[in-house]
């Protein structure tokens, strides 16, 4: 996928930690340390909204439930009737 270049006003300490981790690291680049936190930013995001979604289940319908049961027991004995 392309890269897009974008301009962004950061933290002088930051940079001064990015640049010093540049310096001793032939491999990376600003441009690769900014990108490898927004990724582990990005997953620590979906974590937090996978813990609301399963905090939240408590609250799920109990007909809800009781279809799902009911799927899940239909595609078992589909899967068991083939054997």
């Amino acid at each position: 996928m392309p890269r897009v270049k974008v301009s962004l006003s950061l933290d002088p300490l930051l940079i001064r930690d990015v640049d010093a981790y540049v310096e001793t690291h032939e491999d990376s680049d600003r441009s690769r340390v900014v990108d490898e936190a927004l990724h582990l930013w990005s997953a620590a995001q979906q974590r937090s909204a996978m813990e609301l979604q399963f905090a939240d289940e408590g609250d799920t319908d109990s007909a809800e439930l009781d279809t799902w049961r009911m799927v899940r027991r239909e595609s078992s004995r589909r899967r068991l009737s083939r054997t």
